[in-house]
């Protein structure tokens, strides 16, 4: 007969593991905190976080940004690239991000799909404030707002 496989042994508990301090954080380029509104002077841009093309920016303009893609009316954030032809969610005319007095604000513009503002729905005809940090999920892509 083969000879009995060796005793399994648990390793030992490391010492002061309870002790050990917690992995580092993240550094992130801009010092912003959560949930902080648009610094004065600042130029805010989205970054898609979810979507074909990860990391692509699109800057925010004074006045009305409108988000969708591209087709009959121009869209200032062109999600066309953004999902896969087989899976669009987002509308033509989908949201409008409004970037007035230093302020962010969004709306959907009676998309078929809504618009999540942090997972939480935005309704037609209602402004919702952004902050620097937030996510917007419109159809499959997820954008960042950064500044």
């Amino acid at each position: 007969p083969p000879p009995p496989p060796p005793p399994v042994v648990a390793a030992p508990a490391a010492p002061f593991a309870a002790f050990a301090s917690p992995p580092p954080q993240p550094v992130l380029a801009e010092a912003v905190p959560a949930g902080a509104g648009i610094p004065s002077g600042a130029e805010p841009k989205l970054v898609v976080l979810r979507g074909q093309k990860r990391n692509a920016e699109y800057p925010l303009f004074e006045g009305p940004n409108f988000v969708g893609r591209a087709d009959e009316k121009p869209v200032d954030v062109d999600l066309e690239d953004q999902e896969p032809p087989d899976r669009v969610w987002s509308s033509r005319q989908h949201a409008c991000i409004h970037f007035e007095e230093g302020q962010l604000s969004i709306e959907d513009l009676n998309s078929s799909n809504g618009t999540f503002v942090n997972r939480a729905r935005i309704y037609p005809g209602t402004k919702k404030p952004l902050n620097v940090n937030d996510v917007i999920q419109i159809g499959n892509v997820q954008l960042k707002v950064v500044v």
